[in-house]
């Protein structure tokens, strides 16, 4: 079987690049032949757009892309635009190769990532484009943008700015570099944020219907499980389910509670004590959502900034790609 692999060096600091070595060893001894896609000097999207239009998606068995949740995205909407605009244009399979920050999308998965996550995730990821089940994926799509994993309206947009514009600080200093990255940096960039934000009035329709009016901190569209690397807010949320999982917060107290109780890693009871707790309108699923805001508000998509709005249409493509899942037992 040949892979093509689609590397982003910035992710994580350009972990993918310095692990590359490793990986390159592992779809070896697979007997997996491969092309790597790994300019840095070309975007993601164009890379693999211009590749698989010269040469055509039957050459490869799967396509693994190689960094966190925002390069997954890049390359999944490279992907789903060349199937929009060629006929019978199929795709092959994709595979996750988590190389980023939060990794939700692999952790929705069942890839867990530690910090030894070379000994078993990636290892487990790869054997995946050879063993792997195969499984059909919804996407979630925000005002044309499709993404795997969740968007975000509110408070988290802001965080994630902060930390951005904290990451650029951070690293023009070599030894805070090393220290204040990841979970860490994220934590800090929050308080600014917290203080500072505030909601904003919104009408929130659910598959046509009002669900919610009134005052809005932060909304989560999942479409995968985990969020922001550690957050798991229900337990009814599967990416193949043809629905999307909206979790709206209307205070920062209850920001700050739900996600304390709602950590992944927290005794399942809690957890469910979190989504007993919380008011019947502050979770729903559904297939289309139209967010209208009193003003324009900060949003994210897998991890990356979106451009403030005050409307965002979002809504889901059941089964939109094939992927392949790990089989083989931690």
């Amino acid at each position: 079987m040949k892979v093509l692999c689609v590397l982003n060096r910035r992710a994580a600091d350009g972990m993918g690049m310095r692990w590359w070595p490793q990986i390159s060893a592992l779809l070896s001894s697979f007997e997996l032949d491969y092309h790597l896609l790994a300019d840095g000097d070309v975007p993601l999207a164009q890379q693999v757009t211009e590749h698989l239009t010269q040469v055509g998606p039957s050459v490869y068995g799967a396509i693994a892309g190689i960094g966190g949740d925002g390069t997954h995205s890049v390359i999944l909407n490279a992907l789903m635009a060349l199937r929009h605009s060629a006929s019978g244009f199929q795709l092959p399979p994709y595979a996750f190769i988590p190389m980023g920050t939060g990794n939700d999308i692999a952790k929705s998965l069942g890839i867990r990532t530690r910090d030894d996550r070379f000994a078993t995730d990636v290892r487990r990821a790869v054997a995946a484009i050879r063993y792997g089940a195969d499984y059909r994926m919804d996407l979630g799509i925000v005002n044309g943008l499709y993404f795997a994993d969740a968007v975000t309206i509110g408070l988290d947009s802001y965080i994630l700015c902060e930390r951005n514009l904290q990451k650029k600080w951070i690293g023009r200093i070599p030894i805070l570099r090393n220290l204040i990255r990841g979970r860490l940096l994220y934590t800090l960039s929050s308080g600014r944020p917290l203080m500072q934000h505030r909601a904003l009035q919104c009408r929130i329709e659910v598959d046509g219907r009002l669900w919610y009016a009134g005052l809005c901190v932060n909304l989560v569209v999942n479409n995968s499980r985990i969020y922001a690397g550690e957050f798991d807010f229900s337990a009814n949320a599967f990416a193949n389910d043809g629905k999307l999982d909206l979790v709206l917060f209307n205070d920062h107290n209850d920001y700050l509670a739900r996600y304390l109780l709602s950590m992944r890693n927290t005794p399942s009871r809690i957890r469910k004590w979190s989504e007993q707790l919380s008011q019947l309108s502050s979770q729903v699923q559904a297939r289309r959502v139209r967010l209208t805001l009193s003003g324009p508000e900060g949003a994210q998509c897998d991890g990356e900034e979106l451009t403030p709005a005050s409307v965002f249409e979002i809504g889901i493509e059941p089964g939109a790609i094939a992927i392949k899942t790990p089989v083989e037992p931690v």
